[in-house]
């Protein structure tokens, strides 16, 4: 994530520090990107709205062991993602080799019971006990290890959690004991959910088992203070975000009155898996305070890139969570339990998933990538990868504009910032559109296409390439357009005391400012001014740091991040 770092915070008593890309809402909330200040949030208090933040770009990392994903952190970095979703921490009942045991469901031999779709490791979840978060993927001490790491290297960390059960009581070995709760007395008895289920509508969805495993009676609070505990112990370790498994089977109101509030108070973003198709109920669960995974446009992009057209994605068809509120969309083209377009058996993942990438690092929402094949992650060492990477991070940002839709091509602008065209033809498309820029150079950043320039009225023709895309953003100015004259630059300004012998240092989300590293030193002018001047980045966020002149910035401001449009704000006081 090294082009989208953001400030480190403290948010727990021990001292780890936190990162805040994955953030609650500033609109509604306590938190804001780069170093907000978090407050004192009451769990039983109505939670705020976590974003999926524009230029975010999360990456599923599963099917290994916690010492085995730390030793791939460089890699990641290199590929530039934010976040990865890695699995839950607890002990379960299924060890590596045998998830299950020979002769029943969920039994791994070569394959998944799902056929095909990952190989050997665990998928499935069955936790035992959520007080020991030693498991089959490593030790507690491995994943705190783990999340340092990612830290270090600027990347946050999504945590996955079951809310919904616990392990069945049939095991390889016989028996499965559960050392924190009674089987009769904290779970409910009403069957199994699409089996024998004894209620109808909604109650059966949350009060029933799934796939036959114990659920959970949210209503007890001793089954609350356990899950209380449970979340408490994985912030402590440095997590950032959660993702709840099986979400759509929890009562809504257990996760406003209770789960979100307490990640609130955690500082905790999340998502929740509510594998469902009608947008009101989804949006019902993200109004209890998280983002949801997009079910509806990964059912759309499945079908546009299997064969379908690619007009089911465009705004006037498609009926994603992200058509109706990009902020709480999560999007992905699969995932470990969905096959991405064009993937069978004998297919793995081919050209189709490649431009589902390319389509949902450009759109709106926010991108969770993932592939199976955890052996070589070949992705990861892609250019082309790597640079649709850059691009959503860097551009992909502001409302979309469908631009031209048809059969084969989509084209879209996210409003002012990028030109995002995509073929799953056979033959190149050229179209002719409309834009959002008079009279200017656009560069297509994955390399693809050739320079082009827009008209006076904005209109401009772009080719893409068969099976591909482009992703045009306007270029550097050539310093002969003729216009009025108006400077390529920015200078910030902080009027603070610092003291003999220290600096004030100048920090962002952009290049120009070390991309939330140490910072740019000021200069410093009558009346404790401090100013520096860089290269206009466009939109972007800033804060400043203290520290010994002729190094760097150390010891944070305290408060929200200023932007662009605040190039002289008040100073809100340093954090020591």
């Amino acid at each position: 994530m090294g082009d989208n770092d953001t400030q480190d915070t403290d948010s727990h008593a021990d001292g780890i520090e936190r990162r805040t890309l994955l953030k609650t809402s500033v609109a509604l909330g306590t938190l804001a990107i780069g170093g907000a200040s978090l407050g004192a949030v009451n769990a039983n208090s109505l939670p705020d709205q976590p974003d999926a933040e524009d230029g975010t770009v999360a990456y599923q990392y599963f099917h290994a062991e916690w010492t085995d994903i730390e030793a791939d952190v460089s890699r990641l970095e290199e590929v530039g993602v934010d976040a990865i979703w890695i699995q839950q921490p607890a002990r379960g009942k299924l060890d590596w080799d045998d998830l299950s045991y020979d002769g029943e469901y969920g039994f791994y031999d070569e394959t998944s019971p799902f056929g095909f779709r990952d190989p050997h490791p665990p998928v499935g979840y069955q936790p035992v006990d959520l007080t020991d978060l030693d498991s089959t993927l490593g030790t507690e001490r491995e994943l705190e290890s783990l999340i340092e790491t990612c830290h270090d290297h600027g990347i946050e960390v999504i945590v996955d959690v079951v809310l919904n059960h616990m392990a069945a009581a049939d095991g390889p070995d016989g028996y499965v004991e559960l050392p924190q709760f009674d089987r009769d007395e904290h779970f409910h008895d009403n069957g199994t959910l699409g089996e024998d289920c004894q209620l109808d509508g909604e109650a059966g969805e949350y009060e029933c088992d799934l796939l036959g495993l114990p659920s959970f009676d949210v209503e007890l609070s001793y089954v609350q203070n356990a899950h209380r505990d449970y979340l408490q112990r994985i912030a402590d370790l440095g997590a950032d975000g959660l993702r709840y498994d099986a979400a759509g089977h929890v009562w809504p109101w257990y996760f406003e009155s209770e789960i979100n509030a307490l990640a609130d108070d955690l500082d905790l973003w999340r998502v929740g898996e509510i594998w469902d198709y009608d947008i009101d109920r989804l949006l019902e669960f993200a109004d209890t305070g998280m983002t949801v995974f997009d079910f509806p446009l990964y059912d759309a992009i499945v079908d546009a890139f299997e064969g379908g057209s690619m007009e089911g994605l465009s705004q006037d068809a498609a009926n994603g969570v992200v058509h109706h509120d990009p902020s709480v969309a999560v999007t992905f083209a699969q995932n470990h339990d969905t096959v991405g377009p064009g993937v069978e058996e004998d297919e793995p993942e081919g050209r189709a998933v490649e431009l589902a990438e390319a389509f949902i690092l450009a759109y709106a929402g926010m991108p969770m990538v993932y592939r199976s094949g955890p052996e070589d992650r070949t992705e990861l060492d892609d250019e082309a990868f790597r640079n649709l990477v850059a691009v959503s991070q860097e551009s992909a940002h502001g409302d979309v504009i469908d631009r031209h839709v048809d059969y084969d091509t989509y084209v879209f602008e996210r409003d002012g910032n990028l030109l995002a065209g995509i073929n799953k033809g056979g033959a190149a498309a050229e179209h002719t559109v409309e834009t959002s820029w008079g009279d200017e150079t656009l560069v297509d950043e994955t390399g693809g296409g050739e320079t082009v320039t827009t008209d006076a009225s904005g209109q401009v023709t772009i080719e893409i390439p068969s099976d591909g895309w482009v992703m045009y953003v306007p270029g550097e100015d050539d310093g002969d357009d003729g216009d009025d004259g108006d400077s390529d630059e920015i200078t910030l300004q902080m009027t603070v005391d610092v003291g003999h012998g220290d600096s004030v240092y100048f920090t962002g989300s952009a290049d120009e400012l070390t991309n939330w590293g140490g910072g740019v030193e000021g200069t410093w002018t009558e009346g404790n001014v401090w100013e520096v001047t860089i290269d206009d980045p466009g939109a972007f966020e800033w804060k400043t740091r203290r520290g010994s002149s002729d190094g760097t910035g150390d010891v944070w401001e305290q408060g929200g991040n200023h932007d662009e449009n605040d190039v002289h704000p008040t100073h809100q006081g340093w954090s020591e």
